[in-house]
């Protein structure tokens, strides 16, 4: 499979970057900033971390732009200091992707064996029209000729924050879809955002109850790239709450199983499946879920959450998260009341920790293996969430259509809004309520935005549950 690349920066950043790019005069502008590069299994992206804004006489706007050497050697020192790569981003005044000329590739080619040089960084060089679409490309040594620099397209460049603006290369990632399939699909938001909904690519944590009812909504709304990361096995105890799974699937893989009923329920004409047997919470699991634009977190456990929680923040790839809490009474036989929520994570919104769907002493407890011991268990005050029994189809299908809905509010951006709250339904009352919590003022996730595989931070390692599992099958 061919690598990808893509660049994701934060939407404060971005407008930033867009007051200073697009002129009210018209005239084209430049500008450096610096980037973390971080990489998947099959993608290498680079998160913008800082602008470097010119001082006076660093360069020149006469129509179209020049940057002088004083700039160049500037951005590349605060690159150096903070060990991260430059990018050289400029406008054209234009609407739409933007392809570049013959100057712009002789400016890029002229500077990338100097920017490789000094930072050990591929240049990323970036152009945005008027109407702050953007277009991307790495220029990767060839390190079989001398001072040799390849340009390679970036597939996607994603604006992450209350919305999630994606700018698409036609050339490199053609839409994807049938339009007479989804007829009716189309006729809700039209055939621009129908062609955005089919390239993104989607990760699905977590295969049980929701996750498996997330992935059929998703394959039935024409999405066409998934990465399903689970571990598990299906069991008969799975039957009567995982979606699109039989008797004959007993044995099977989660994610095997579920990758051929998204095929059977797909309306796309070409479906691409990434299939990881791995938790999130291990090194593969956790670079498949780098390749992705956007990742549902299904699971109920502390470690998978904090990973996800870390992920979304230092990655730029939002999370939709939910969960059920099913209450009874003491001989489990009469329900009491039922509460499920569903809310997005990343930039500018309040983190799981914050949240309160899981703590970090349960985290750690978890990737000691503690929670997994039942002589612990028994002999601490410790409630998991698989004893409340939250997976009640009927419950779980009502949070799965929340969750996508979480999402598509998120790209789709109705009437403009996008940011819609964390929302909680209380199946007694049968009402939402509707919140819009902030972050501690001390909470670290916000101080790692962007910052990726930078931060040398390992959250990620053996899980002898997934380990257990996978030699069952």
């Amino acid at each position: 499979m061919r690598r990808d690349f893509s660049v994701a920066l934060e939407e404060t950043l971005n407008t930033e970057l867009l007051n200073h790019l697009v002129r009210s005069d018209g005239q084209e502008d430049l500008i450096f900033a610096t980037y973390s590069l971080s990489k998947g299994t099959n993608r290498m992206f680079g998160t913008l971390t800082e602008i470097i804004y010119p001082d006076e006489g660093d360069r020149e706007v006469h129509g179209n732009a020049e940057f002088y050497p004083s700039y160049l050697r500037h951005a590349i020192s605060i690159a150096l200091k903070k060990k991260e790569g430059l990018a050289f981003l400029h406008s054209h005044p234009f609407p739409g992707w933007q392809g570049m000329s013959p100057t712009d590739i002789t400016a890029e080619k002229r500077i990338a064996p100097s920017i490789y040089g000094a930072t050990g960084f591929p240049l990323l060089g970036m152009t945005t029209g008027n109407d702050g679409t953007w277009s991307a490309r790495f220029w990767v040594k060839n390190h079989k000729k001398k001072r040799r620099y390849t340009r390679k397209w970036c597939s996607s460049v994603r604006v992450v924050g209350n919305g999630l603006k994606i700018s698409f290369n036609d050339n490199v990632l053609k839409p994807n879809f049938d339009s007479e399939k989804q007829l009716r699909t189309i006729s809700a938001w039209g055939k621009d955002t129908q062609e955005d909904l089919s390239r993104l690519k989607i990760g699905i944590v977590g295969l049980g109850s929701v996750g498996s009812i997330v992935a059929e909504i998703l394959a039935r709304t024409g999405i066409s790239y998934f990465v399903l990361i689970d571990f598990d096995t299906i069991e008969k105890k799975n039957l009567d709450r995982t979606a699109g799974v039989f008797e004959k699937d007993i044995g099977k893989s989660k994610v095997d199983a579920i990758a051929k009923a998204i095929k059977k329920s797909a309306t796309s004409p070409k479906i691409t499946i990434k299939k990881s047997e791995y938790s999130i919470c291990e090194e593969k699991g956790f670079r498949n879920a780098l390749d992705c634009d956007l990742i549902f977190s299904c699971v109920d456990r502390p470690w998978p959450r904090q990973v996800l929680n870390f992920l979304s923040y230092a990655y730029l790839i939002p999370v939709i998260d939910g969960g059920i809490k099913i209450r009874t009474n003491s001989s489990n036989s009469k329900l009491i009341g039922a509460d499920w929520r569903s809310h997005i994570i990343g930039p500018g919104r309040v983190c799981l920790e914050c949240m309160g769907q899981y703590s970090s002493e349960m985290a750690k407890l978890e990737s000691e293996g503690f929670l997994d011991d039942p002589e612990y268990i028994e002999g601490s005050s410790i409630k998991l969430p698989s004893e409340f029994h939250e997976n009640v189809f009927p419950f779980s299908a009502h949070l799965a259509a929340m969750e996508v809905l979480h999402s598509l509010s998120m790209i789709i951006s109705p009437s403009g809004i996008s940011n819609i709250g964390e929302k909680i339904y209380h199946f007694v009352t049968g009402t939402i309520d509707s919140e819009r919590k902030e972050c501690a003022s001390n909470c670290f996730f916000p101080s790692i935005i962007s910052k990726g595989d930078a931060l040398n931070l390992v959250l990620v390692g053996r899980h002898k549950k997934a380990e257990i599992s996978r030699k069952g099958r």
